[in-house]
């Protein structure tokens, strides 16, 4: 059903928010000076009015399946993977790595008395040869105690957890589908994604862990992501084999 040997981070999101800064599309050239070294990228304007979604991208750097997307309430770093040879320790390594750069350049554009809640959120990929049916059943059989009515044809478990240090923790498993290959357009016609063959499933498995509710407190300045850090390591990758019983 699933290869442990094959698991791999597929996606890693580390959030840093900030009080909402309405001038932020106006600062292109800083955040140029702040995270030109961290991304080889030059940064896109969206052009969007000051008065439109404070959460919606102003400003994005984009190198390869790097991003740094900053809005008027947050900087968001993303980093994407493919199936790796690297082992999910290694991997775990370089988000690490990539997230405390970032919180550097943050701090340097933004000013880290301006930072609030931070995130970090990472997307374990279990690639499997069975169907979408025996992987949902897989999911049930392991998270939810209800009665099988009939064959399982869909699964998905999502829950939240609130830790005592003011932590919040989200874990979240589905089965997953990447779809590829030539696509052929006709002109005029709309592009359908779910015509492509399917180039690999399995099991995801995605863990949250967020400050929101330390955040919450008056006054509040974010220490970075240090915490986050250790709580994840504590948590990611063995708590998730164990709940899937792979350890």
């Amino acid at each position: 059903m699933i290869d442990l040997q094959k698991a791999y981070i597929s996606q890693a999101i580390y959030v840093a928010s900030n009080e909402l800064d309405k001038r932020i599309r106006y600062k292109q050239e800083q955040a140029e000076e702040a995270f030109g070294s961290f991304i080889s990228a030059q940064s896109q304007q969206t052009n969007l009015p000051d008065d439109f979604d404070p959460a919606q991208a102003r400003i994005i750097f984009q190198s390869g399946p790097k991003q740094m997307v900053i809005s008027q309430i947050a900087s968001q770093l993303s980093l994407g993977f493919d199936s790796s040879e690297k082992s999910v320790d290694s991997q775990l390594e370089t988000v690490i790595k990539n997230v405390k750069e970032a919180q550097g350049k943050i701090e340097k554009f933004k000013g880290k008395e301006q930072l609030r809640e931070n995130a970090l959120v990472i997307t374990l990929s279990f690639p499997s040869t069975s169907s979408r049916a025996d992987l949902s059943d897989f999911i049930f059989s392991r998270f939810l105690k209800m009665p099988k009515f009939g064959e399982i044809a869909s699964s998905s478990v999502k829950v939240g957890y609130l830790l005592g240090d003011g932590y919040f923790i989200n874990i979240e498993a589905d089965v997953y589908e990447k779809r590829g290959g030539p696509i052929q357009i006709a002109p005029g016609a709309p592009v359908d994604l779910m015509t492509l063959p399917i180039i690999e499933i399995g099991i995801s498995v995605k863990i949250d862990i967020n400050s929101r509710p330390k955040a919450a407190a008056p006054n509040y300045v974010s220490a970075g992501p240090d915490e986050i850090i250790a709580l994840m390591k504590n948590y990611f990758p063995g708590e998730i084999y164990k709940l899937l019983e792979l350890a």
